[in-house]
């Protein structure tokens, strides 16, 4: 059985020489003379996404101004599924990708602008090649292997790692939360498609049946009998309660006290890439996969990656990594000269309580 997702072992009949020469020749700004020779790939091994098609290409190419110079270059390909199907349905039915490419050309650039003005260099994300949603929808990315970074795979991130990721995490909160309480809000504001924004017969599905086990489970050992009737009661409320925490900017008018921020909206360990030096110490993490990015409350990416980013032993530290981050999440706001009153850790909080659902 193949490591890799079926969709990406037979690449797109339009990635071709001609598409990538219009491609190289955009992002060179300079006309390319030629293609010599490319090659595809999967990008990622099987479950580290599961709706879009990821491809590695690397491709040599000469230049018009340049032809004795050969180049070379390593580039990631987002697309859509070609075969018809559930998956390449749901991808031409949503704003995935416009949401994404709104992320890397406008959102990630100011917040990286505002970092740097104010003596926080940081780089968010890789950088962006290509992109188009017509007539095929379709965005490249420089291969962030090639400058050094990895994914972490068959162990979770020590403390010293969670705290690095989280506070690259704050720093995105931080500059997102003062910029949803200016003249420029719309920059964020706009982001209303997270993937519980809506209710979805997909979504509808995967969570009746997560929660319809889980009550199998409790019920199979007698111990736990005793939490069945409140998992039963909150069955009927979680994916409402889900869809409010998404809608939560729509919902208030950006009225209350939720500590609204443009969260990744899918913050677990397959979408962080990392820098490691020669002693395999952490330098540096960079996120991937901005495509559920939403204005919500930063309950969102708090509640999701206690989940699906820290290890079982790191919950137990649970309420000490989200202090930390809250600590980080001040310090960027009061670093980036933020004027208006700081949220306190208490709404957080509450926040944490009133989206408990989720």
């Amino acid at each position: 059985m193949s490591c890799y997702n079926d969709d990406e072992l037979t690449p797109p009949a339009w990635i071709e020489e001609e598409f990538l020469q219009d491609v190289l020749s955009q992002y060179e700004g300079k006309p390319v003379a030629e293609i010599i020779k490319f090659e595809l790939s999967p990008a990622s091994m099987k479950g580290d996404h599961y709706s879009t098609v990821m491809l590695r290409c690397k491709v040599e190419y000469k230049l018009d101004q340049l032809p004795k110079q050969t180049k070379q270059k390593s580039l990631i390909i987002k697309t859509i599924p070609s075969e018809e199907g559930m998956k390449r349905d749901l991808l031409l039915q949503s704003r995935v990708f416009e949401n994404e490419i709104s992320m890397y050309t406008k959102t990630l650039p100011k917040i990286e602008k505002i970092l740097e003005q104010f003596g926080e260099p940081t780089k968010l994300s890789a950088g962006i090649v290509y992109h188009s949603l017509e007539p095929q929808k379709v965005i490249i990315l420089e291969d962030l292997c090639e400058l050094g970074y990895t994914a972490i795979r068959g162990r979770f991130l020590h403390e010293h790692e969670l705290k690095a990721t989280y506070t690259k995490l704050a720093k995105i909160h931080a500059v997102t939360y003062m910029l949803g309480l200016s003249e420029d809000h719309h920059l964020l504001t706009n982001y209303q498609d997270g993937f519980m924004s809506k209710k979805s017969p997909i979504f509808t599905e995967i969570l009746n049946n997560g929660l319809r086990n889980f009550i199998d489970l409790l019920l199979s050992h007698k111990e736990l009998n005793i939490y069945v009737d409140n998992i039963q009661v909150m069955q009927q409320e979680v994916e409402q309660a889900c869809n409010d925490m998404f809608n939560a900017y729509s919902l208030n008018k950006g009225q209350s006290d939720d500590i609204l921020v443009l969260n990744h909206g899918d913050f677990h360990i397959k979408n962080l890439m990392f820098k490691f030096n020669e002693a395999n110490e952490m330098e540096d993490m960079i996120m991937v996969d901005f495509q559920g990015s939403c204005y919500a409350p930063s309950n969102l990416d708090m509640t999701y990656s206690q989940f699906l980013l820290l290890s079982p032993e790191m919950r137990t530290k649970r309420h000490e990594i989200l202090h930390f981050y809250f600590t980080e999440f001040i310090r960027v706001l009061k670093k980036i000269d933020y004027q208006g009153k700081l949220p306190k850790y208490s709404q957080f909080q509450m926040s944490s309580l009133k989206y408990r659902h989720f």
